[in-house]
C-alpha cells in the first residue's frame, strides 16, 4: 500500500472495497468490480498490514465500525458459502484482537453472534467449527481474554461474553456424549459388537474400556477425541482458497471445545502463577521434581512454587515453622503492583468462570481421550485448581479438587460405598442418577452410549487405570502446591488416596501387573499413539508413588496451622475408616466434629471386608508415619501440643489400645509410633536442641501411654497375644531411645521406669508422685517372659551406662524396679543378674561419703517409710542406701533358694565393702533394720515351711546366721568400747535363740559355729563385760541339738560338733571356770551329744572316736574337780562312757555306732582322773575308785560276748590293764581301812577278778580269737590282781565278800562240767551236801574247758588259800589268812569231792575203757595237791561234815592234814572203783596212806 499517500486515501479505498464486496458503487474505484471473497481477502490484508496505522485514527475506526463490522456480521448471519464465512471469521479475529477497545458495541454483537452460531440447531458443522476455531484463538490469548472480560463481563451494562462463551462450550461438549465416548468409566471407544473373550480378560485385569473398534470404521465417524482422527491438518479458518469446507471429523468440534478449555486455563495460569512465587533460588529437590515430572500436567518452574526440602533449613529457628518455609503469595495481595488491575481481572475471571470450566472439564474427564489430550486436560485442570487455591477461592478450589479426586478413583469404587456424605461419593451418585435418567429418556443407547458403558462397568471389577493415575498425580501435585492453604480441604486429597488404596487392595494390583495386557482405548495410548505396555503402567504407578513421597516431604514446609489441619484431617479419616471414632470419649468426638470441614464427609461409608479395611488402615498408618518422619525437625522444636505430636501420638495410641481391633492394624500402628518416637528422640539428641529433654520426655510419655492402653481392659486371647507383641515392640523402642538419648535425659526418668515396670500386672505401685511405697507386700506377676527379657535390657542399660546420670530422686524408682525384676519368676537368670544392680547402686551411692552422722536417720522400717513418704525435700544418700538394703532384705525371703542366697551375698557383700565407712550409728541402724529383721523373717519362713520345703529354707537360715555373724565381727572395731556393743550383742543372741527354736540341725550348727567365732573375736575386745556371756551360755544350755527330733538319714554330727566346740572357747573367757551347776550341765550335755549322735557317714567309731565323741570327752576335762561330789559325778559319767559300748542296743553297732573307741578313750581319762585325784586323805577316793572299777568291770565281763572290736587291743584287755593300773596294795589298804563304803570297792574288785578269770569261750569266734594268748593275758592279770587284793581281802569284815570271791575262784577252776547234783544250791555250810547224794554215772567223755590252764591256776589258787602260811614270810597276817582259809576250805573240799565223785560213779561203768585223758590229768593233779597240802588247821572248823561217811571222826586230830580226814571216805570209794586202773589206784593208796599216817 505504499502508493497511497495519505490516510484519507486508505480510508476511501477500504470503504470502496467494503462497498464492492457488498455489491454497491465505489467512490474512488470507479468501474471496478470485486467478488465478495476477494474483497474480504483485501480487507484482511489491509487490516493485517496497517494495524498500527488504523488503531490510532478515529476515522479509520469509524469506517471499521460502520462498514466492515456490519459486513462481517451480515456474512456470518446469512447462509454464506464456506469461502465467505472463512474470510469473515478471519476478519473478525483481527478486529477482536486489535480493535476491540474501539469497537466495543460491535464486538459485543459479533461475539454474541458467534456464541449463537455454536448452537447445533442454527449452524452447519463447518460454520460451528469456524466459530470454535475463533474461540480457540481467543482463549489461547490470555491478554485478550482479560481484555474481553474487563470490557464486557465486568461491566454491568454489557454482556458476559467470556462467561457466555464458556457456557456455550459446556453445552456443546455435552450435546452428543456418544461422539466423544462419554461414560462414567470411559477411557476410549466402546465396541458395537459383543465383548470378546480377550476384551473381557483385559477388563478383568483391571483396566476399563473396550478393546477397540472394527478396522472398517472410518476416522471421520469414530467416537472419542484423538489427535489422529479428531483434528485437521489445516484448520478450517485457514482454508481461504477453498470454496468448499474440508471433510471435518464429527469429533473435531469437541476437540476444539477441549482445546478452548485447556487454552483458557493455561492462559490464566501463565499470567498469574509468576506472581505467587517469591523470588528465590531453586532448591535441589525442586529441580529434581521438575525433571521427574516432565510428562505430568505440572506447572513450570517459573509458574508454580513448590516447597523446598533444604536440609539446612531444618535447623533454622522455630519461627520458620510458624510461617512456613516459603510463604505462598496471593496475587490479590499485590495491591501496589503495576499489573494489579490485570491480576484482579484474572481473579474475577476465575471466580465467575470456574463453574463452566468445571462442567466442561468434567465432561471431557468422562470422555474417551487419547493420552496427549488427557494429559493436557489434566494439566490445565491442575493449574486452574492451583490458581483458585492461590487466590484463596476456597469454594472453587474445593469443587475442583473434588472433581479431580472423583476421577482419581475408579467409578466402580462406588460399589464399595454405602450412603455417606463424602464429597466424592456424593458427586458420583448424582452423576450416576443423571446418566441413568438420560439413558432412560433416549431409549436404547447406540454404540458407545453410556448405558452400555454402565453395563460394562457393572461387569468390570474395581480397579485403577492410567487416567485415574494421572488424576491422582495431579491431585498430589496440588497438595504439594497448595498445602499451606488447604486447611480442612486436605480431606479431599486424603479421601482420594484412601479410596485408591481400597481399589488397589481389592483388585490386587500387584498381582494384576504380572499378567496385564494393554487395552486398545484412546486414553491407554502414549503421545506417539502407541499402545501402553505393562511397563508404562508400572512406570505410571511409580510416578504416583514418587509424587506421593514428594507430597509427604512437602509437609515439612507447611506452617504450623496448616500442618495441624493436615494432621486433623488425617486423624479424622483414620478414625472414620477404623470406626474407632464411635468408641472415643464425647469430648474427643466433639473435637473431631469441630475440625471437620463442612464440605467433606466421612469415609465410614466404605463397605470393605475386614482384610481390606486392615490393609487400608495399615497404608494410612504408613503415610501418617511418612508425614511424621518428614516433620521430625518441627516436632523436635516444639512442645507436643504446639508441634502436632499430640495429634500423631493420640491417633496411634488409640489404635494400639483397641482391644477389639484387628491385630495387624494394632501392630502396624505400634510399629509406626515406635519408628516416629525413636526417630524423634534420636534426632533431638543429635541436633542438641535446647529443649531436648522435654522432647525426649514427650516421646517417653507417648510410649508409656501406648503401653498403658494395651492393658486397660480384659481382652480375648488373640488380642492379648497382640498386646504382648506390641508391648515387646515398645520395650525395644525404649532400649533404642536409652542407647542413643540416655545421656540427655533429665526429668523423664520417671516415665522410663513406668515403661519398664509396665510388664508387671500388679506391682503394687512403684513410687511415682504421692503413692506410698509398699515393697515386699505384693506379688510381681510378669505378663510374659519375653517382656521380662526385653524390659530387663533397659534396666541393665541404665545400671551399666546411665547410673551417674540418674537424679537422686529417681534412685528410689531404680531400686523398686530392680527389686521387681529380682522377684519375678519368669526368667531365673534375670532374677540373679538383677541382684548385681544393687551392688552397683551401692557403690555409686557411697562414693566419697560416709554413711554416719546423717541428719536423716531411722532405725526401724516404719520410720524409714515415713521419712521417704514425708515429702520433706531431698532424701539423703544414707536413706537411699538404707532403702537399698531393705530391698535386699525382702529378696532374701524369696521363695527361690538361689535368689535368696544371691540377695544375701549381695547384701552382706555391700556391708563388707562399706564396713570401714560406717560408724556406730550406721552400724546400729544396719543391725536393727536389716540383720535382726532378716534373722526373724528367714526363721519364720523356715518354721512355716518346715514340712514342705524346710530343708531349703534351712540352708538360707544357715547362710543368714553366718553372714550376720561375720557382719557383727566387722562392726566390732566401730563398737569397741561403746555401750552399744552389749546391746547389739544381746539382741543378736536373742535372735539366735529364736532361730534355734526351729529345731534345725543345720541352723543349730551355724548358730553355734558363729557363737564360737564371735566369742573368739570378743575375747580380744578390751572392756567386753564378762556378764555379757550369760546369754550365750543360756543359748548353749537351752538349745542342745541332741534333743532335736531326728528323722531317717539325718546326720547330726556337724551340729553336735559345733555345739560342743562352744565349751572350750566359752571356758577360756571365764575367770573362775565353770561353777557346779554349769559343770553338771556341761557333763550332761556333752554325754547327751555323744549318746544321741548319729553314726558317721562312710566311717566308724570303732578305731577312732568321732568328732562329737572327742569333743564331748574333751569338754569333760574342763570340769573343775575341786568338789568331791563333782569329782565323783564326773567319774560316774566318764565311767558310763566306758560302759556305753556294752550297754548299746544290738542294732546300733550294725548302723556304725559302737562307742568302742570312745570306751577305750574314756578308760584312759578315767584312769588319769583316778590317779590324779585318789588322795587317801580324801573321803571321795573310795567312791571314785569304786566307780572307776565298776565301769571297767563291764568291758572285761563282756570279754567274748561283745564281738565288735577295732584295731589294737580288745576293749576287755584295755579295761583289764586300766583296772590293774589304778589298783595297788597301798591304795587299796588305805581305801579299806576305816572306809564306810569299802564294801562297794571290794565288790567291784571281786567282780573284776571274776571277769578276768571267767570267759565265755563258746561265744568267741575261734578263727579270729587267740584263746590261748588271751588265757595267758588273763592268768598274768589274775595273778597281778591277786597279789594286790589277797593281802587285804581277809581284812574285809563282810564274810559274804569272802564267799563271793571263793565262789568265783571255785566256779572258774572247774575243768570239766560237774554233775548238777554235785553242786550246792547256795553258798553256805550246806555247800558240801551235794557230795553225799547219789546219781547215775556218765560214760560219755566230758570236754574240758578251753581255758584249762586258767582253771588249773585257779585250782592251785584255791589250794593256796587253804594252805597254812608262815607268819614270818607271808604278807598276809595270820588272822586274815585264817579268815581266807575258812572261806576257801569248803570250796576246796567241794572242788576235790567233785572230781572224786565223778570217778566213783563213772569209772565202774567204763569197764575196760580208760578214763578220759583230761579227766585223768585233772584227777592226778587234784590227788597230788591233796596229798601235798598242809592246810590251815583252823580252816576246817568243828562239825564240818566228813565225806564218804566219816562224819565227826578224827576231828581233834590230823593237824595240817585235816582235809584228808574229810576226804577219806570218798578216797576209799574211789579206790574200790579203781580196781582196774592201776595208776589211779596207786595214787589213791597214797592218799589213804597219808590219812593213816597222820593218825586219823
Amino acid at each position: 500500500m505504499a502508493q497511497f499517500r495519505s490516510l484519507k486515501q486508505l480510508q476511501m479505498l477500504t470503504m470502496d472495497i467494503c462497498v464492492l464486496t457488498e455489491g454497491g458503487e465505489p467512490k474512488i474505484l470507479h468501474g471496478a468490480s470485486l467478488t465478495s471473497s476477494f474483497g474480504l481477502e483485501l480487507l484482511e490484508i489491509i487490516l493485517r498490514s496497517q494495524v498500527d496505522t488504523l488503531v490510532g485514527h478515529e476515522e479509520q475506526i469509524y469506517l471499521l465500525r460502520t462498514h466492515m463490522m456490519p459486513l462481517i456480521v451480515k456474512t456470518l448471519s446469512e447462509k454464506a458459502n464456506f469461502n465467505l464465512t472463512v474470510r469473515a471469521v478471519r476478519l473478525l479475529r483481527l478486529l477482536l484482537g486489535n480493535f476491540m477497545s474501539a469497537m466495543i458495541d460491535e464486538i459485543e454483537m459479533a461475539m454474541s453472534l458467534i456464541n449463537h452460531l455454536l448452537d447445533l440447531s442454527t449452524s452447519v458443522l463447518w460454520k460451528r467449527t469456524l466459530c470454535l476455531e475463533l474461540l480457540k484463538d481467543t482463549f489461547d490469548d490470555p491478554k485478550l481474554v482479560r481484555s474481553i472480560y474487563a470490557l464486557y463481563d465486568e461491566q454491568k451494562d454489557r454482556k458476559n461474553l467470556i462467561v457466555d462463551h464458556l457456557a456455550s462450550l459446556v453445552r456443546l461438549a455435552a450435546e452428543k456424549p456418544a461422539l466423544i465416548g462419554s461414560g462414567q468409566q470411559s477411557s476410549g471407544f466402546e465396541a458395537q459388537q459383543d465383548f470378546s473373550a480377550d476384551q473381557i480378560a483385559v477388563e478383568l485385569a483391571g483396566f476399563s474400556g473396550p478393546v477397540g473398534t472394527s478396522t472398517t470404521e472410518t476416522n471421520l465417524s469414530r467416537p472419542g477425541i484423538s489427535t489422529q482422527w479428531s483434528t485437521l491438518r489445516l484448520s478450517c479458518i485457514d482454508h481461504v482458497d477453498k470454496a468448499e469446507p474440508p471433510a471435518i471429523p464429527v469429533t473435531y468440534p469437541y476437540y476444539l471445545v477441549l482445546t478452548c478449555i485447556i487454552g483458557f486455563s493455561e492462559g490464566l495460569s501463565k499470567f498469574l502463577l509468576p506472581f505467587t512465587a517469591p523470588t528465590r533460588t531453586k532448591s535441589k529437590r525442586e529441580r529434581k521434581s521438575t525433571h521427574d515430572s516432565q510428562d505430568m500436567p505440572q506447572p513450570s518452574e517459573k509458574e508454580i512454587k513448590e516447597p523446598s526440602d533444604d536440609t539446612n533449613d531444618s535447623r533454622s529457628e522455630v519461627q520458620s515453622f510458624a510461617q512456613g518455609k516459603s510463604s505462598l503469595v496471593n496475587p490479590l495481595a499485590l495491591v501496589g503492583h503495576e499489573m494489579y488491575d490485570q491480576i484482579r481481572t484474572s481473579a474475577l475471571i476465575m471466580e465467575h468462570c470456574w463453574p463452566a470450566f468445571l462442567a466442561a472439564s468434567s465432561t471431557f474427564f468422562n470422555a474417551s481421550l487419547d493420552s496427549e489430550n488427557l494429559h493436557a486436560l489434566i494439566r490445565s485442570f491442575q493449574k486452574f485448581t492451583q490458581m483458585a487455591g492461590l487466590l484463596e477461592l476456597n469454594t472453587p478450589r474445593d469443587a475442583l479438587l473434588t472433581e479431580l479426586a472423583k476421577h482419581a478413583v475408579p467409578i466402580t469404587a462406588g460399589r464399595f460405598m454405602k450412603t455417606s456424605n463424602s464429597t466424592i461419593s456424593r458427586h458420583r451418585r448424582l452423576e450416576e442418577d443423571e446418566e441413568t435418567d438420560s439413558t432412560d429418556g433416549e431409549g436404547s443407547p447406540g454404540p458407545g452410549a453410556p448405558g452400555k458403558a454402565q453395563k460394562v462397568s457393572d461387569r468390570t471389577p474395581t480397579s485403577i487405570g492410567p487416567r485415574n493415575l494421572l488424576c491422582l498425580r495431579a491431585l498430589l501435585n496440588l497438595g504439594i502446591a497448595l498445602g499451606p492453604l488447604l486447611n480442612a480441604s486436605w480431606m479431599i486429597i486424603l479421601e482420594s488416596l484412601h479410596q485408591v488404596d481400597v481399589v488397589l487392595i481389592n483388585s490386587e494390583w500387584r498381582s494384576v501387573q504380572s499378567h496385564w495386557e494393554p487395552p486398545k482405548g484412546l486414553a491407554d495410548r502414549n503421545y506417539e499413539g502407541k499402545a501402553l505396555t505393562k511397563d508404562d503402567i508400572s512406570t505410571e504407578m511409580s510416578a504416583v508413588e514418587a509424587a506421593m513421597g514428594r507430597l509427604y516431604e512437602s509437609t515439612s514446609d507447611l506452617p504450623h496451622e496448616a500442618f495441624f489441619q493436615l494432621l486433623r484431617c488425617f486423624k479424622n479419616l483414620i478414625y472414620n475408616v477404623s470406626g474407632l471414632g464411635d468408641e472415643l470419649p464425647k469430648q474427643s468426638k466433639a473435637d473431631m466434629s469441630d475440625r471437620r470441614h463442612v464440605r467433606l464427609g466421612s469415609m465410614s461409608g466404605l463397605h470393605m471386608s475386614d482384610m481390606t479395611a486392615s490393609k487400608t488402615l495399615m497404608l494410612l498408618f504408613d503415610r501418617f508415619e511418612q508425614i511424621g518422619q518428614n516433620n521430625v525437625a518441627r516436632l523436635s522444636r516444639h512442645q507436643a501440643s504446639g508441634s502436632g505430636w499430640s495429634i500423631i501420638s493420640e491417633l496411634l495410641v488409640d489404635h494400639i489400645g483397641t482391644s477389639n481391633g484387628n491385630t495387624d492394624v494394632r501392630i502396624c500402628a505400634a510399629q509406626k509410633l515406635n519408628a516416629l518416637v525413636n526417630q524423634l528422640a534420636i534426632t533431638t539428641t543429635l541436633e542438641s536442641f535446647q529443649d531436648d529433654d522435654n522432647v525426649i520426655g514427650t516421646c517417653l510419655e507417648t510410649l508409656s501411654a501406648a503401653v498403658s492402653s494395651l492393658w486397660r481392659s480384659k481382652s480375648s486371647t488373640s488380642a492379648s497375644t497382640c498386646s504382648l507383641e506390641i508391648h515387646l515392640m515398645e520395650l525395644e523402642t525404649l532400649i533404642s531411645i536409652l542407647e542413643h538419648c540416655g545421656g540427655a535425659l533429665q526429668s523423664s526418668w520417671d516415665t522410663v521406669f513406668l515403661i519398664i515396670l509396665s510388664i508387671f500386672q500388679n506391682t503394687g505401685g512403684p513410687v511415682i508422685g504421692d503413692e506410698k511405697r509398699r515393697i515386699g507386700l505384693h506379688a510381681c506377676d510378669p505378663r510374659s517372659p519375653k517382656l521380662v527379657r526385653s524390659s530387663f535390657a533397659s534396666l541393665q542399660l541404665i545400671c551399666s551406662d546411665y547410673l551417674t546420670e540418674l537424679p537422686e530422686r529417681c534412685m528410689m524408682m531404680l531400686l523398686d524396679t530392680s527389686y521387681y525384676f529380682c522377684s519375678q519368676d519368669q526368667d531365673f537368670n534375670i532374677s540373679l543378674t538383677s541382684m548385681t544392680f544393687f551392688r552397683s547402686i551401692s557403690d555409686y551411692l557411697r562414693q566419697d561419703e560416709l554413711f554416719d552422722g546423717e541428719i536423716q536417720s531411722c532405725s526401724t522400717e516404719s520410720e524409714l517409710f515415713q521419712l521417704i513418704n514425708s515429702g520433706s525435700g531431698s532424701i539423703s544418700r544414707s536413706i537411699i542406701w538404707d532403702y537399698l538394703l531393705l530391698h535386699l532384705r525382702y529378696l532374701a525371703a524369696d521363695s527361690r533358694l538361689e535368689v535368696r542366697h544371691g540377695a544375701l551375698h549381695t547384701l552382706f557383700g555391700i556391708l563388707e565393702a562399706c564396713g570401714n565407712a560406717l560408724g556406730i550409728v550406721a552400724w546400729r541402724r544396719c543391725f536393727r533394720l536389716i540383720c535382726f529383721e532378716l534373722l526373724f523373717a528367714v526363721s519364720a519362713k523356715y518354721q512355716e515351711q518346715e514340712n514342705a520345703n524346710g530343708s531349703r529354707w534351712g540352708e538360707t537360715c544357715v547362710l543368714v546366721v553366718q553372714y550376720v555373724s561375720n557382719t557383727f565381727i566387722r562392726s566390732l572395731k566401730a563398737f569397741s568400747g561403746h555401750e552399744y556393743l552389749s546391746t547389739i550383742w544381746d539382741q543378736l543372741l536373742t535372735k539366735f535363740g529364736e532361730i534355734l527354736n526351729a529345731g534345725s540341725l543345720r541352723v543349730g550348727q551355724a548358730v553355734f559355729d558363729s557363737l564360737v567365732e564371735l566369742l573368739v573375736e570378743l575375747s580380744g575386745v578390751p572392756g567386753f563385760p564378762k556378764s555379757a556371756l550369760g546369754p550365750a551360755w543360756a543359748i548353749w544350755q537351752d538349745h542342745s541339738p541332741a534333743e532335736y527330733k531326728l528323722t531317717d538319714k539325718v546326720d547330726n554330727q556337724d551340729a553336735l560338733t559345733a555345739y560342743l566346740r562352744f565349751i572350750p572357747q566359752f571356758h577360756s573367757m571365764l575367770d573362775g571356770g565353770f561353777d557346779p551347776a554349769q559343770s553338771e550341765i556341761v557333763i550332761l550335755r556333752s554325754k547327751s551329744c555323744m549318746v544321741q549322735s548319729t553314726p558317721v557317714i562312710y566311717g566308724s567309731d570303732v578305731d577312732e572316736m568321732t568328732q562329737v565323741q572327742r569333743l564331748g570327752l574333751r569338754n569333760m576335762s574342763f570340769i573343775s574337780t575341786s568338789s568331791s561330789d563333782m569329782l565323783v559325778k564326773l567319774a560316774e559319767e566318764i565311767g558310763s562312757l566306758v560302759r556305753m559300748a556294752f550297754q548299746a542296743e544290738d542294732g546300733q553297732a550294725q548302723k556304725g555306732k559302737t562307742f568302742i573307741a570312745l570306751s577305750k578313750a574314756a578308760m584312759h581319762v578315767l584312769a588319769n582322773l583316778v590317779k590324779h585325784h585318789c588322795n587317801p586323805s580324801e573321803h571321795s577316793t573310795t567312791p571314785l575308785l569304786a566307780t572307776a572299777l565298776y565301769s571297767l568291770e563291764v568291758p572285761i565281763r563282756f570279754k567274748y560276748k561283745w564281738k565288735t572290736e577295732g584295731k589294737g587291743a580288745p576293749t576287755w584287755k584295755k579295761a583289764t590293764s586300766t583296772a590293774l593300773s589304778i589298783l595297788n596294795t597301798d591304795l587299796l589298804r588305805q581305801c579299806t581301812e576305816g572306809a564306810q563304803n569299802a564294801q562297794d570297792l571290794w565288790t567291784a574288785i571281786i567282780s573284776i577278778s571274776n571277769a578276768i578269770a571267767a570267759a565265755d569261750t563258746k561265744a568267741c569266734d575261734a578263727e579270729k580269737t587267740d584263746i590261748l594268748a588271751d588265757q595267758t593275758f588273763d592268768i598274768e592279770s589274775f595273778n597281778q590282781l591277786q597279789s594286790i587284793i589277797i593281802p587285804l581281802l581277809g581284812s574285809v569284815p563282810d564274810p559274804s565278800l569272802h564267799r563271793e570271791y571263793m565262789h568265783s575262784v571255785f566256779t572258774n577252776s572247774l575243768i570239766h562240767e560237774p554233775h548238777p547234783d554235785d553242786l550246792p544250791l547256795t553258798c553256805d555250810h550246806a555247800l558240801l551236801s551235794g557230795l553225799a547224794t547219789k546219781h547215775i554215772g556218765r560214760v560219755q567223755a566230758l570236754p574240758p574247758t578251753r581255758r584249762a590252764k586258767m582253771s588249773y591256776v585257779l585250782l592251785d589258787h584255791l589250794f593256796s588259800l587253804v594252805a597254812a602260811h608262815d607268819p614270818s614270810t607271808s604278807a598276809v597276817s595270820t588272822t586274815e589268812s585264817i579268815t581266807l582259809a575258812r572261806a576257801a576250805a569248803p570250796y576246796l573240799i567241794l572242788r576235790v569231792g567233785v572230781v572224786l565223785k565223778a570217778y566213783i560213779y563213772d569209772q565202774p561203768l567204763r569197764g575196760l575203757m580208760p578214763q578220759p585223758l583230761s579227766q585223768k590229768r585233772e584227777m592226778r593233779h587234784v590227788l597230788q595237791k591233796v596229798v601235798g597240802l598242809e592246810s590251815e588247821s583252823e580252816a576246817f572248823p568243828r562239825g564240818m561234815m566228813g565225806l564218804g561217811g566219816a562224819d565227826g571222826e578224827g576231828e581233834e586230830g590230823g593237824g595240817k592234814k585235816k582235809h584228808l580226814g574229810l576226804l577219806f571216805g570218798m578216797v576209799v570209794q574211789a579206790l574200790k572203783a579203781a580196781k582196774r586202773d592201776e595208776e589211779m589206784a596207786a595214787r589213791l593208796r597214797d592218799v589213804v596212806e597219808a590219812v593213816v599216817g597222820v593218825g586219823f
